[in-house]
């Protein structure tokens, strides 16, 4: 998965409905650091860290999975 291009819609989407990094993390119950490090296309998210945040941003994973190209 490309991680940059995964950060950028994450960031994209997150921005779209106005939320800050710190709101997100209290939706989701993801770390603000992780969600920062991951919206710079860092670290390696696990599938149950991205689905938590996939709910609060009203993403769908196969359509962002479409969207990456390995």
């Amino acid at each position: 998965m490309d991680l940059k291009i995964f950060g950028k819609i994450l960031r994209e989407k997150r921005s779209t409905l106005k939320l800050k990094q710190e709101e997100l993390s209290e939706k989701s119950g993801v770390a603000i650091k992780t969600i920062h490090s991951i919206e710079l296309g860092k670290g390696n998210p696990s599938i149950k860290t991205i689905l938590r945040l996939f709910g609060p941003l009203e993403l769908d994973f196969i359509v962002v999975a479409s969207k990456i190209k390995n």
